[in-house]
């Protein structure tokens, strides 16, 4: 019988000793990382190796270094920050002077 299981890819000996892959970052999400980043305002490497590492949770040397999960946590982490920038406010409420519509 476990010659019949090993022709299906259920060998036992082998899930016993195989260890889990680690996927490793793909380009899509180094790019994705990037536009994050500037999007906060972060140009200086220092600033980004920083908010990575933070995200991260760990040292990370550079973006090519993480995982696809780390990845994903960062992006995560990054996109619940508020970007630099970001009007709170329209435009329409921080005018200045009344327009005809406010006299109406």
């Amino acid at each position: 019988m476990t010659e019949d299981l090993s022709l299906f890819g259920d060998d036992p000996s082998r899930a016993e000793n195989s260890e889990p892959q680690v996927a490793s970052i793909t380009d899509w999400q180094v790019d994705l990382l990037r536009k994050a980043l500037d999007s906060r305002g972060l140009t200086n490497m220092a600033d980004r190796q920083q908010a990575i590492e933070a995200a991260a949770g760990r040292p990370v040397e550079s973006l090519r270094a993480l995982t696809h999960d780390d990845a994903m946590r960062v992006l995560t982490s990054l996109g619940q920050a508020p970007a630099a920038g970001r009007r709170t406010t329209s435009r329409w409420d921080d005018r200045e002077g009344e327009t005809w519509i406010d006299r109406l």
